[in-house]
C-alpha cells in the first residue's frame, strides 16, 4: 500500500515516470525501451534493494521476470545511459520541490555539504573505474580489494536533504580533484540553491575556497588544531563575535561564531 502511493505521489508531483522517458542509452538496437530499465532502477530504490543483486533474488521470488528487465540488461545499459539527462531531471525536480516548498534551509541559510564516499567493494570484481588496496585478514592473509569512490553534493535540510550531484573518484586521483569537477557543474546548474558551501578538513584549500568564491559562494571548512597558525587566527577573529548558541535535544550545544557579513539578510 505505502509503495503505491509513493508511486502516485511521485507521479503527482514530479511527474517522474514521464520526465524519466527522456532519458536515452547507447544501445544501437535495444529490445527493450530505455524508460523501463530507468523505472526498474527507480523501483529498485523505492523497495530499498541495495544491489542489482537482491533486485534479481526479488525478481525470482515474486515471479516479477515478464514485468522487470534483467539485471544484466538493466546493468549494461545504465553503464550507457546519458548522465546530462539525468542531471537534467534532478534539476527539474529540484525545481519543482523547492517551488512547492518541499525543502527548507537550515538556520535561515541554504547549506550544500560536499563529502567523500567509498562504495561497492570487492575481492573478485573489477572494471576500468575501479581503485584498488591492498588489506590484510585474519591470519596475516593479504588481499586486493576493488572498490568505487565517488563525491556527493547533497543540500542539506533539517528534514529533508536532496542529492543535487555526485561525481566519481577516478583510479590515481583524489577527492578534491573530484570534488572540483563536481562542485564547478554543481554551481552551474544549481546557481541559486544554496549560499554556503560545507565540507570537512581536506577541503580546506585555496582552490576550493577560490572556486567557490568565482560563483560568490561562502565557504566553511573544518579546521584542525594541528594546523596552529590558521587556528589562532580562527581563534583570535571569534573573539569578535558574540557567538549563537544552537541548543539541542541530545544536550550537545554547538556555539557559532558567523561574521557579520556572512548572516543572511
Amino acid at each position: 500500500m505505502m509503495y503505491k502511493k509513493l508511486i502516485r505521489y511521485s507521479n503527482k508531483i514530479f511527474n517522474l515516470f514521464s520526465i524519466i522517458a527522456s532519458i536515452t542509452d547507447e544501445r544501437l538496437k535495444p529490445q527493450i525501451d530505455t524508460v523501463k530499465i530507468v523505472a526498474a532502477i527507480v523501483i529498485m530504490h523505492f523497495t530499498n534493494q541495495g544491489s542489482l543483486n537482491n533486485l534479481s533474488q526479488e525478481i525470482a521470488y515474486k515471479n516479477f521476470k515478464a514485468d522487470v528487465p534483467s539485471v544484466s540488461t538493466i546493468a549494461r545499459t545504465a553503464d550507457t545511459m546519458d548522465l546530462e539527462e539525468i542531471r537534467n531531471i534532478g534539476i527539474e525536480i529540484y525545481a519543482k520541490a523547492r517551488k512547492k516548498k518541499m525543502l527548507e534551509s537550515c538556520h535561515e541559510m541554504w547549506v550544500g555539504v560536499v563529502d567523500g564516499h567509498e562504495q561497492i567493494v570487492s575481492p573478485y570484481c573489477k572494471c576500468k573505474y575501479c581503485k584498488s588496496r591492498i588489506v590484510t585478514k585474519k591470519g596475516g592473509v593479504k588481499e586486493v580489494q576493488y572498490y568505487h569512490e565517488f563525491t556527493a553534493f547533497i543540500l542539506a535540510g533539517p528534514k529533508v536533504s536532496f542529492i543535487l550531484d555526485i561525481e566519481p573518484i577516478l583510479p590515481g586521483e583524489g577527492e578534491i580533484s573530484s570534488s572540483y569537477r563536481l562542485m564547478e557543474r554543481v554551481c552551474k546548474n544549481y546557481p541559486k540553491a544554496f549560499t554556503v558551501v560545507i565540507g570537512d578538513g581536506l577541503y580546506l584549500k585555496e582552490t576550493v575556497f577560490n572556486l567557490l568564491e568565482k560563483h560568490h559562494k561562502y565557504a566553511i571548512a573544518v579546521l584542525k588544531e594541528e594546523r596552529r597558525e590558521l587556528f589562532q587566527e580562527a581563534n583570535s577573529l571569534s573573539l569578535l563575535v558574540e557567538p549563537k548558541v544552537y541548543r539541542q535535544k541530545n544536550g550537545v550545544n554547538p556555539k557559532n561564531w558567523t561574521p557579520t557579513y556572512l548572516k543572511p539578510e
